[in-house]
């Protein structure tokens, strides 16, 4: 009976890592070659799906980021002012530029 337990809460913790995985954005703010991830954001998603899990803020402009609906929709736009990525101002010029097209 209770190896049937453990067993059971195995399967309940798989469960649950795979939909945190699904609701959630992993972004990794900075590499370090101490630590590979040093830093790590996670955003909520508005939906269940595995698009953009891991998105990584170096390999791309805050323009070509803030172009990803999924990410844009989650706040990624204020994970990349808190970093000093981009200024305010900036970010809202991003923003209109994008509305625009």
């Amino acid at each position: 009976m209770l190896s049937r337990i453990k067993q059971y809460a195995v399967i309940g913790a798989v469960i649950y890592a795979f939909y945190f995985l699904l609701s959630h954005h992993f972004i990794v703010t900075s590499f370090d070659s101490l630590d590979a991830f040093k830093d790590i954001k996670i955003l909520k998603k508005n939906e269940l799906t595995l698009k953009y899990t891991f998105y990584s803020l170096k390999q791309a402009s805050p323009e070509k980021t803030m172009r990803i609906p999924e990410l844009r929709e989650a706040g990624i736009g204020e994970v990349m002012v808190d970093l000093g990525m981009v200024s305010p101002e900036k970010l809202n010029d991003i923003e209109r530029k994008i509305d625009m097209e």
